[in-house]
C-alpha cells in the first residue's frame, strides 16, 4: 500500500544517515552477519524486519501510525 512504501522509502533515505546502520550495511556487504540482509529495495534488514534509522522522528512517525497498519510493528 502507498503509506507503508512511503515509510519504508523512508527508512531508506534515513538509513544512509544513521553511522550505526552504516556500519551494519559494511557488516552486510561483507556477509559477515547472517541475521543481517539488504533486500532487493536496498532497505537493511534484521531478520527480516526494517532497521529503522534513529533520525528525525522517524520512528515515532511509525509508532502513531502502527495502529493504522495491518501489520505488527515492533518498537
Amino acid at each position: 500500500n502507498g503509506l507503508e512504501s512511503s515509510f519504508v522509502s523512508d527508512v531508506k533515505a534515513k538509513q544512509g544517515l544513521d553511522l550505526i546502520l552504516i556500519e551494519l550495511r559494511e557488516v552486510v556487504l561483507n556477509k559477515s552477519v547472517e541475521a543481517l540482509s539488504k533486500g532487493g529495495d536496498g532497505v537493511l534488514r534484521y531478520q527480516g524486519c526494517l532497521c529503522v534509522p534513529n533520525i528525525d522522528d522517524l520512528k515515532e512517525r511509525i509508532l502513531s501510525k502502527a495502529h493504522s497498519f495491518q501489520y505488527y510493528i515492533h518498537p
